[in-house]
């Protein structure tokens, strides 16, 4: 139905109600002023209810010649010559249009606020947008120059080490020989872990930033990440600690070993082979603690807010997995855990000796766990 079509039913269906409800007032007796506020505030509703001025002004007029044909003496019959009535007329007509025309302008003014509204939500939501893909794409120009940088020095080391046993044939000696092909083993075991945190990149969602989460029990995943990281053959022991209850986090447990595993390695490289790496998991109110701690060299204070950034140079601390280069672990940590809507960061010993690094995610629920464990690896 055209919006002209349906203006005009709005005001003819509230005008007749008005006249009904007027004609009854009249009937028990009420005064005329009743009558005469009634249409006023018809008038009122059907400028709120209609659009443009002239569906209250028509109202107005309306209500102005009702009250003279339908509830003035002699009724039934338009009299314009009583005493006072020219003044009333004029008085009450004037008064309705002022009503109507101030209610269409707070109508008008009013759907002006909320289109600005509209149109700075759009606009801020817009802005968000590109912010968003900026940072996708520093994100990914950074990931990039990591891996280009990171690659080429472990198989420039591979290369060299296999062309050194395939020059040398017969004439190295077996020390050398072992020498070089632990060399190999362990350029290829970090080239897979890195091919590792890639693929676990590739798991969250590109438009969004989020990662489909199911419920698992959090002192699983751990021991998981635990017992994937000791078939690396390190030589640090490992203490884990869990509390009492089960925690049960919503996460992707793929990727969430997958940090633990980052942060087991970054602790077992940075520590020395005699330090002790505790694995502990708490609850702080509706969040999941998990942290990695040793007692090794520590973190330098300065170098604490760029842990995490992709493309930090070897230059700035030694004491994080920048040793190859760029390094993708801690980054790849801070990507895995914010697509987790979860928190990450590092703290180290004021005396220079240990490092804690931490991340926590939102808790789901929890169920009793009795006992608790405490064991070694």
């Amino acid at each position: 139905m055209p919006e002209k079509a349906q203006d005009f039913l709005k005001t003819a269906i509230i005008l007749a109600l008005a006249s009904v409800f007027a004609y009854y007032a009249k009937s028990v007796g009420e005064a005329s002023d009743v009558i005469s506020v009634t249409y006023v505030l018809v008038v009122v509703l059907i400028s709120r209810m209609t659009n443009g001025y002239m569906w209250g002004i028509l109202a107005s007029i309306f209500g102005v010649l009702s009250a003279n044909f339908i509830f003035t003496a002699p009724y039934f019959e338009f009299n314009f010559t009583l005493t006072g009535y020219p003044f009333t007329f004029f008085v009450m007509l004037v008064s309705s249009i002022m009503i109507s025309t101030l209610t269409q302008k707070y109508k008008q003014q009013k759907e002006q606020a909320e289109d600005m509204a509209r149109k700075l939500q759009e606009s801020y939501l817009k802005q968000i947008q590109i912010e968003r893909a900026t940072e996708k794409e520093k994100m990914k120009n950074h990931l990039l120059r990591a891996i280009s940088h990171d690659l080429r020095t472990p198989l420039t080391s591979i290369k060299g080490a296999a062309a050194a046993i395939y020059e040398g044939g017969d004439k190295l000696d077996l020390q050398t020989r072992n020498r070089l092909l632990e060399d190999i083993t362990g350029e290829s075991d970090w080239l897979i872990r890195m091919v590792e945190n890639l693929l676990s990149v590739t798991h969250i969602s590109e438009d969004t930033m989020k990662v489909t989460k199911v419920p698992e029990i959090a002192e699983e995943v751990i021991a998981a990440a635990v017992s994937h990281f000791r078939s690396a053959s390190v030589s640090q022991s490992i203490t884990v600690r869990v509390p009492e209850e089960l925690i049960v986090v919503p996460m992707d447990a793929m990727l969430i070993q997958q940090v633990l595993f980052n942060l087991l390695d970054n602790a077992s490289k940075h520590s020395g082979d005699s330090t002790e790496i505790r694995v502990s998991l708490t609850r702080d109110g509706t969040d999941a603690v998990f942290s990695v701690c040793d007692n090794g060299r520590g973190i330098p204070e300065e170098d604490l807010p760029n842990l995490f950034e992709y493309g930090v140079s070897k230059n700035k601390t030694d004491t994080v997995d920048t040793n190859r280069g760029f390094g993708i672990g801690l980054p790849t940590c801070k990507t895995i855990i914010l697509a987790h809507e979860g928190k990450l960061w590092a703290t180290s010993n004021p005396d220079g000796r240990g490092s804690c690094f931490s991340f926590s995610l939102p808790l789901e629920q929890t169920t009793p766990n009795p006992g608790g464990q405490q064991y070694e690896q």
